[in-house]
């Protein structure tokens, strides 16, 4: 497909999987009521339709997103095109007042997947991810509960997003020593502000053959220069409603000192290039080896965008001159 320069989008297995994703996924976060940062379904509409028109076939949303509007909305939106779309939801948050509303049971997992199944309107979910680690459920019960689904065909493939290497790892072992299904993706935090994963999880994907599919790929916008005032990253009060749904603290993007500089020489070298600063920033990601970062938006432009970034070849020395300013910072996005 052509589009403002794009002649056809790239697909790579998910992992050792055999199904086949869009190297950009869509993120249907801001997919809910039209309030704040979110959008209805019209205007979601139109993120969709320059989505599938640009070949995206991958899908992210996740029960809690709107206590379940973003599943109806997308439900809606794959009417008539469901085989042609990877659709990947998650289960964990908290989906009611009582005790057994939340986390990874088999009885709150079974209640999700049914509920998850009516509103996107479909008899099976591609990939079904874990939001988080349970520390009040034995994995083993909730690998075996994904197993089951799997065994009945509502959902094809398991996933898992943000915790712990030794956590990833824990499961991968019992999931082989027992016969449960494997994970097949990890979606983690994961951009040139924090890289914090590049040193235990990511390696382990990379080793096991795990679909790497980031969240947050331009930390919730800062990557892409409009914070940038000076030597300083400053973000004004009618900002931060846009960016506090994005990532649990988004102080972790704008605070630390060198995270300045990182993003003046994205800018920079988008400059030189003539392309955007965000553009750089995914082209670093495809470069590092992630599958498909999630990108979540509420304007059609930055699908274009984020589509043309698959045209941008990064050198070695352009990444380093990228990476050389970060520093190791504190662990964030797990619970």
């Amino acid at each position: 497909m052509r589009t403002m320069g794009v002649e056809r989008m790239q697909y790579v297995n998910l992992g050792r999987s055999g199904l086949k994703v869009s190297r950009i996924c869509l993120g249907c976060l801001s997919f809910g009521d039209a309030r704040g940062w979110m959008v209805g379904y019209s205007e979601a509409r139109k993120v969709f339709e320059k989505a599938w028109d640009l070949g995206i076939n991958f899908f992210d949303t996740a029960n809690v997103y709107s206590r379940g509007r973003s599943e109806e909305i997308l439900g809606q939106l794959l009417e008539g095109r469901r085989e042609d779309a990877v659709v990947a939801t998650k289960v964990f948050g908290e989906m009611g007042p009582g005790p057994n509303q939340r986390g990874l049971s088999r009885k709150h997992i079974m209640w999700q997947a049914r509920e998850s199944l009516r509103r996107l309107n479909t008899d099976y979910i591609d990939l079904y991810q874990i939001h988080r680690w349970d520390y009040e459920t034995p994995i083993e019960e909730t690998l075996r509960t994904l197993t089951d689904l799997v065994n009945m065909g509502k959902v094809l493939y398991i996933g898992a997003s943000s915790m712990w290497a030794w956590q990833f790892t824990k499961a991968i072992y019992i999931s082989r020593m027992r016969g449960y299904a494997e994970f097949v993706s990890m979606q983690n935090v994961y951009n040139l502000l924090y890289r914090e994963e590049e040193r235990e999880m990511i390696p382990f994907c990379k080793s096991e053959g795990i679909a790497i599919i980031p969240w947050s790929p331009l930390a919730v916008g800062v990557l892409s220069g409009r914070y940038l005032v000076g030597d300083r990253l400053v973000v004004g009060e009618k900002d931060l409603e846009r960016i506090r749904p994005g990532t649990p603290d988004y102080r972790a993007y704008i605070e630390p000192p060198e995270n300045a500089e990182i993003v003046r020489r994205v800018v920079e070298l988008a400059r030189s290039k003539g392309v955007k600063p965000s553009q750089i920033a995914l082209a670093w990601l495809f470069k590092k080896g992630v599958t498909s970062p999630i990108i979540g938006t509420t304007n059609p432009e930055h699908v274009v965008e984020a589509v043309e970034s698959l045209e941008i070849n990064l050198s070695d020395d352009e990444a380093r001159y990228l990476e050389e300013p970060y520093r190791p910072k504190p662990v964030f996005g797990h619970r």
